[in-house]
């Protein structure tokens, strides 16, 4: 399975006892539901929480080619904070408060709104259908009470990573999803809280899949029953007023919808279940989010005639791929400054013996063969370590990510050329190669396989061409030099090297040349500790990979 597979089910957040701090502004005091969450933090702050860096040493790079394979198979899990997931983090923040501020169960708005939520949702849903036969503009009825509902969408091309970011910010910064009331200032407030709930379309933009899923998770949150009542019997009639009784019973603080696309198609369908999402945010107060992709823009973008203010109330993030920047771009340009960031931070987590600096050749080719997508990004980085590890190369060259892209990840070649042209519409009818041909748990189990074949390989060849009288006197020499106060496990270095050097060396000539060895491994050894020395040489790959030219890399040849 892999690392980070976004279409896998989201983990749920904690369930915790409510704690209460006072809250900096005035208009969140005295609520329980925003008095509840953890405070509002800072852009520095949030930088830091949603950053996450991957397990690495240095020593690492010195470890066996299995190990470091392993150490590569959790890059998917970094995460470098850029200025989509900052707009998102601040805006979420945003919505779950004001969406709580007239939903105060302490208050008579909050009150009615919460028992009156079932019936107002359903003549609301009503109300759209009348007005679907007689063409007039829906008007809703909520004078009698306040709604400080809002929304957001969040659009972009797959692989971009809109879905790891709202699960990272909705764990990070909401990690109790889950909040039991008791006590607020001496009143009784027995409730549960759910501050998020995350539910994903299914693939055929069913509606009533799309309910039962709702219900299924407050089972496993909260161990409402719901779900098993309507999953025997239950309509979509039936199910969307008591979804919206269970928004507010449970006073849900943000409910996000994942991959909305999958509504796109059925005219009825998207109809149905946006005036749904619309008449939550309008009527309980409900923020609602929803992900997905440029298809999904198509779809929210369309003038139905009640729907127009779905898309004019809900704020919208266009999650677009990374804009190339040169290296000898000027500081002062802002283009690109994402890129630079996201590769500078990726490119410190390498595992080949030889780590090799970034330039503009490498540059240019992670653009070239990622165009700029996360996702596509991070596993050819993994990809191409495992090549060069494999082959022994053992750094990262521009034609080594080219060969990733021409064999391994061939099948993302129109992938990347249709993001190259921004052909978007090509994009969705590639959406499953795209999918289908990215999981890493395929290319890390080709990895291992070439690993073990090589080694079991190189083996048996060591072994047939060593004969009983070699390592015989390789025994006979490490047990000798050790007999001589050597350490075995230089003694053992020592003799191995001497036989790969002259694998007819005799068993006098080995033990003496071996001493020697050591002897003046030893004498090199304290003459640099008497004078504060301890560095050690290592090949200038750089200068090697330097003298690669820009004709290598033919970019452009996607």
């Amino acid at each position: 399975m892999e690392v980070i597979e976004e279409r896998l089910s989201f983990l749920r957040g904690e369930d915790v006892v409510a704690s209460y701090r006072r809250a900096e502004i005035a208009k969140y005091r005295d609520n329980p539901l925003i008095e509840a969450l953890q405070p509002i933090h800072d852009v520095p702050v949030v930088i830091k929480k949603l950053t996450k860096k991957v397990s690495f040493h240095e020593r690492d790079r010195s470890r066996n080619p299995t190990l470091r394979l392993h150490c590569i198979y959790d890059l998917p899990r970094f995460v470098q904070p850029l200025e989509n997931h900052i707009r998102i983090e601040q805006s979420l923040s945003i919505l779950i408060r004001d969406g709580y501020v007239d939903r105060n169960p302490l208050t008579v708005n909050g009150v009615r709104l919460r028992n009156e939520a079932a019936d107002n949702v359903a003549k609301a849903m009503a109300a759209f259908e009348q007005s679907k036969k007689t063409s007039q503009t829906v008007s809703f009825d909520n004078k009698s009470y306040k709604t400080s509902g809002g929304g957001l969408s969040i659009i972009g091309v797959s692989g971009m990573g809109k879905t790891t970011a709202i699960n990272n910010i909705l764990m990070t910064m909401y990690p109790a999803q889950v909040i039991r009331h008791s006590q607020y200032k001496g009143r009784n407030i027995n409730s549960t809280q759910i501050v998020w709930l995350k539910l994903e379309c299914p693939p055929k933009g069913s509606i009533k899949a799309l309910c039962l899923n709702f219900f299924q998770i407050l089972r496993d949150l909260v161990g409402d029953k719901h779900y098993d009542i309507f999953i025997i019997k239950g309509t979509v009639e039936q199910m969307i007023p008591v979804m919206a009784q269970m928004c507010a019973t449970y006073m849900i603080g943000v409910l996000i919808i994942d991959e909305i696309q999958h509504l796109s198609g059925n005219t009825d369908v998207e109809e149905h279940m946006l005036n749904f999402f619309v008449t939550l945010k309008n009527m309980l107060g409900i923020p609602v989010v929803l992900i997905g992709t440029n298809k999904a823009w198509d779809m929210l973008s369309k003038e139905f005639r009640q729907l127009r203010r779905a898309c004019e109330h809900f704020g919208v993030v266009f999650w677009e791929r990374m804009v190339f920047r040169p290296f000898d771009a000027p500081s002062d340009l802002a283009a690109g400054m994402e890129w630079k960031i996201f590769l500078n931070a990726l490119w410190k987590y390498q595992w080949t013996h030889n780590p090799i600096e970034l330039d503009d050749f490498l540059n240019h080719a992670m653009y070239e063969y990622s165009q700029g997508v996360t996702d596509i990004a991070i596993k050819l980085f993994m990809v191409a370590q495992w090549r060069a590890i494999n082959n022994g190369t053992e750094y990262l060259t521009p034609q080594i990510i080219r060969d990733v892209i021409d064999n391994e990840l061939c099948a993302l070649k129109p992938v990347l050329l249709a993001l190259k042209l921004n052909d978007y519409a090509k994009l969705e009818s590639l959406k499953d190669i795209y999918i289908k041909d990215l999981k890493i748990d395929k290319f890390f189990d080709k990895a291992l396989s070439e690993l073990a074949k090589k080694q079991f390989t190189t083996s048996n060849a060591e072994s047939d061409s060593n004969s009983k009288d070699k390592v015989d006197i390789a025994y006979e020499a490490t047990k000798w030099l050790m007999e001589a106060q050597v350490p075995v496990n230089q003694a053992d270095l020592i003799v191995k090297s001497l036989i790969e050097g002259d694998k007819n060396i005799l068993l006098p000539e080995l033990k003496s040349a071996a001493f020697q060895a050591y002897t003046k491994i030893k004498s090199k050894v304290e003459r640099k500790q008497r004078s504060g020395e301890n560095r050690r040489n290592k090949p200038d790959v750089q200068k090697v990979h330097a003298k690669i030219s820009e004709s290598t890399l033919k970019i452009g040849s996607i």
